[in-house]
């Protein structure tokens, strides 16, 4: 190999010199910067799928607690629906309740023999104020039957708390009882 080298001349073995620092250049910088490179690709390309399945799962979790945001917000809307349209309200118009017995009362033509007490109490933890209304009411079974109907249906919340039995006259049919109705109030 001696002798190979000693048949070039000085310009060819500059040349030759100028290669080989330029191929160890090359060596080193490929050693140093392309293999990193390349182990950073392999380990990116064999970490994709489990970042796949991560985002996948993330996006499951998103959308399940969209999901469930959305759910509370018809909840949310359902109670505000509930306290616009079902309780009667303090602050409007106090005197709704008795509005409505005078209508139910009409509708239902039933007969009125004692005076109305009404008797106010606030729940505690909540804005709710519930008012107890007590009377006796007379009529045959049917009207008494289609009064307590009335009732049911109302819109509002207006409900039997107890019916108690006064008199019942078998001759006429007659049947004479204390009610006790309960309206709530939102305040």
């Amino acid at each position: 190999m001696k002798e190979l080298f000693d048949l070039l001349g000085t310009g060819e073995r500059k040349i030759l010199v100028s290669l080989c620092i330029l191929l160890a250049v090359a060596l080193i910088f490929h050693q140093g910067f392309a293999l990193k490179k390349k182990k950073a690709y392999s380990f990116s390309v064999e970490t994709l799928p489990n970042q796949q399945r991560e985002i996948e799962n993330i996006e499951e979790s998103n959308k399940a607690l969209k999901m469930e945001l959305s759910r509370w917000d018809e909840a949310r809307q359902d109670i505000e629906e509930i306290g616009d349209k079902y309780f009667y309200k303090e602050d409007k118009n106090i005197n709704q309740l008795r509005l409505d017995l005078r209508k139910i009362f009409r509708t239902t033509g039933i007969r009125i023999v004692s005076d109305k007490v009404f008797d106010w109490s606030d729940f505690a933890k909540e804005k709710l104020k519930v008012v107890h209304v007590q009377f006796a009411v007379a009529g045959p079974y049917v009207a008494l039957k289609r009064f307590i109907h009335q009732v049911e249906i109302h819109p509002k919340f207006l409900m039997i708390d107890k019916i108690t039995f006064r008199d019942i006259d078998t001759q006429t049919g007659r049947i004479e009882l204390q009610i006790q109705l309960a309206g709530y109030y939102e305040n």
